[in-house]
Order: C-alpha cells, then sequence, then structure tokens
C-alpha cells in the first residue's frame, strides 16, 4: 500500500493506493528520471527552470499514481514528509529494490 499526506485548502488529508505501479507509472518515472539525469549533468548545474520543472514532474507523478488530487495540490500541499512517499513509489515503478545491506549495520550484522 501507498500513503501520502498531502495539506490541502489547510487541512491534512490522507490519500492511499492499494496497486502496484503499472506500465503507464513506470513510463512517468523513466520520464522523470531522464529529466533528473539531463537537470544534474548540466555544466554548472541545475537552472531555476529545472528545478521548476523537477517540481512539476515530480507533482505530476504524484497526481497520476494516486488518482485522488491534482498536480497543483501536490505543488501546493506536499510536506517535505511526504517526498519519501513519492521517491518511493517512483523507485517502485522504476523496480529499484531496496538492498539488504541498508538493514545491516557497519559489521555487516542486523
Amino acid at each position: 500500500m501507498y500513503e501520502i499526506e498531502l495539506i490541502i485548502d489547510h487541512e491534512k488529508k490522507k490519500f492511499n493506493r492499494n496497486e502496484p505501479p503499472m506500465l503507464r507509472d513506470m513510463t512517468q518515472a523513466l520520464i522523470l528520471q531522464k529529466h533528473q539525469v539531463e537537470m544534474y549533468s548540466r555544466d554548472g548545474g541545475p537552472t531555476e527552470e529545472d528545478y521548476k520543472r523537477n517540481e512539476k514532474d515530480l507533482a505530476e507523478f504524484a497526481a497520476s499514481f494516486w488518482g485522488q488530487f491534482k498536480t497543483e495540490q501536490v505543488i501546493n500541499g506536499t510536506p517535505v514528509s511526504s517526498l519519501d512517499a513519492i521517491n518511493q513509489a517512483i523507485g517502485d515503478a522504476l523496480g529499484v529494490k531496496k538492498d539488504d545491506d541498508d538493514d545491516q549495520d557497519d559489521t555487516g550484522k542486523n
């Protein structure tokens, strides 16, 4: 299950999605990833326009992925804590697997 919390009309609202990522989600995530690679590969680093495009890409992905709110509501109502939910959904849509090593301490033990 995927859960995100947005602030809409000054009220916190939770939204859930129970389905796994679909082909459309993967395609949107690939486009977003392509834009980010271009943005960070640019000589001199990202521009203000790059950051605005990234914001729009993230919001469009979230609005499409959850399908229960609009792009503008994501842009204006996503607390930083909810970015993890969006990034997790993007990673899952791209097939990114969490490494088992992430759960281990420096000694290699859990």
